[in-house]
């Protein structure tokens, strides 16, 4: 065994059952289960973390052969694994570290228990870990994730898929899976994580969680396992609006520059109908509800190309008394003093050539820089990866350095583009394709799942060969699952980004 692993499996859990104790788990923990069998949610404010712990430390003594926690959700969990060594914001706050970040006397798994075998103790924290303690939280455990970060499915072929209890019998999303898990089952109030191509975003929309991805390069990656230089971005998720906001300053405490709250006051609200080409019907009724929500807010009464409309007209004969029903919320007319102030809504030009070129830098420079990260390892234990895993490592390893190039110089011009197409605006956006997929492993549901794949990274990569701050707001459909709407605003604004969308939807929903 290897020192780390020893190290591992002398760190008590929360409930005082040893690391060796912990065996795998086939379903998810009682506490797990209550939460998951509840009615779907449909406000902004998701279940408190607070009462989810006291329900967990309110279960008879006679659970203790049950294993202290649910390893397709973390790796490892301490009491706590990492005490806070600040006050701020963030006191009592537990966070969920995935998989990739170091934490000081662990070694980073990246979701393949060979290369954690392989792996030494980490001797620090990774700067964004020591931010978020220094704010007062602790760090509950470290969460698993997809092997390296390399999928948006949860689905890890050692350790299982976490519990999706806002979709039970659904995918939970990835590749930060553990850490969206432990957030919506209510045993982390934080999960830390990485957005590569929507990590961080696509699990917040399956599991009905506030999730940003921010802008590229504010937030070190020092000391954060990485997939692509060009791309890997560091974020957080959360239930509730207001720990979203204070750990989305937390992590990133310097001014922003620019504020997201001018820049709707400003340039405003933009949509690309294009982006909604692929986007199934029922995600597709709740973005659209949620435009129609926010074009009567504005009070200009704008259409999906800026255009005027007469959506705005008929509030007073409303049957709700100045409020409608749509997809599952209360959405409340205009307010006569918003307190936050959208000039408009206007088109943004995007088209499938777009999202071909995009989506082929993305396959390249990621593809390049993945290889180059992980292919020194990855060569001698193709064996140890899960297929799908494997496949896209040797898929990488053919790229050659001069198509890498090539595909920089292609991302440099793309991303001068994309920003200034964008402006001094925010975009509205679908954040995944469709809801989480089952969790089957029929071939039916893999195919499923391969799909939402493809076509959601045709969304996710706008954000990414932008370089662009991007969250996801937690909506539902009618038939009461997760799913998300996104938006992604101009670099530098991710605290009034996330303050914004957390007011705006406050403003919509009731």
């Amino acid at each position: 065994m290897s020192e780390n692993r020893a190290e591992e499996q002398r760190v008590d859990c929360a409930d005082g059952v040893n690391r060796a104790d912990c065996g795998k788990l086939a379903e998810a923990t009682s506490a797990q289960l209550a939460f998951a069998q509840q009615a779907p949610i449909r406000t902004p404010q998701w279940r408190a973390a607070d009462s989810a712990r006291t329900d967990r430390a309110a279960a008879p003594a006679a659970a203790t052969s049950t294993p202290a926690f649910d390893t397709t959700i973390w790796r490892v969990v301490g009491n706590p694994l990492a005490a806070p060594t600040g006050h701020g914001a963030l006191d009592g706050l537990g966070v969920a570290v995935k998989d990739l970040f170091a934490v000081k006397g662990f070694a980073i798994g990246a979701g393949n228990p060979r290369y954690l075998a392989d792996s030494a103790p980490q001797s620090e924290s990774a700067p964004a870990v020591r931010r978020l303690l220094d704010a007062g939280a602790h760090v509950v455990g470290i969460a698993q994730t997809d092997e390296f970060a390399y999928s948006l499915a949860g689905a890890n072929v050692h350790y299982g898929t976490p519990p999706n209890p806002q979709a039970p019998g659904r995918i939970s999303g990835g590749s930060s899976s553990g850490p969206a898990a432990a957030v919506a089952t209510g045993q982390a109030d934080i999960g830390l994580g990485t957005d590569t191509a929507g990590s961080l975003r696509i699990p917040g929309s399956y599991e009905g969680l506030w999730a940003i991805r921010t802008t590229h390069n504010r937030v070190p990656r020092t000391g954060v396992h990485p997939l692509s230089d060009s791309f890997d971005t560091v974020g957080v998720l959360a239930r509730d609006g207001a720990v979203f906001t204070r750990a989305v300053d937390a992590l990133m405490p310097e001014p922003d520059s620019i504020s997201a709250f001018d820049v709707l006051a400003d340039g405003g609200l933009a949509v690309a109908p294009a982006l909604d080409a692929d986007v199934q019907p029922d995600v597709a009724e709740v973005l659209e509800a949620f435009r129609d929500a926010v074009r009567r807010y504005t009070g200009g009464g704008r259409d999906a190309n800026g255009s005027a409309s007469d959506d705005a007209s008929d509030v007073a004969s409303s049957p709700m008394g100045g409020a409608r029903q749509e997809c599952g919320h209360t959405i409340k007319e205009p307010s006569a003093s918003p307190r936050i102030a959208i000039s408009k809504i206007s088109g943004m030009d995007v088209d499938e050539s777009d999202l071909d070129e995009w989506e082929s830098i993305f396959q390249v420079v990621r593809g390049y820089e993945a290889w180059q990260g992980n292919g020194a390892w990855v060569r001698g234990h193709m064996d140890a990866l899960a297929p799908e895993i494997a496949a896209r490592f040797e898929r990488d390893s053919h790229i050659v350095e001069r198509d890498y190039i090539a595909g920089l110089e292609r991302l440099e011009t793309a991303r001068a583009e994309l920003r200034g197409s964008l402006g001094n605006r925010v975009l509205l956006i679908p954040t995944a394709s469709s809801v989480a997929p089952p969790a089957d492993a029929a071939p039916e549901a893999r195919a499923q799942i391969a799909k939402a794949r493809a076509d959601t990274i045709r969304l996710t990569s706008l954000a990414g060969v932008g370089g662009l701050p991007a969250l996801t707001i937690p909506l539902l459909t009618h038939d009461g699952l997760p799913c998300g709407v996104c938006l992604v605003g101009p670099a530098g604004c991710d605290r009034t980004l996330s303050r914004a969308a957390v007011e705006l939807l406050r403003e919509l929903v009731r």
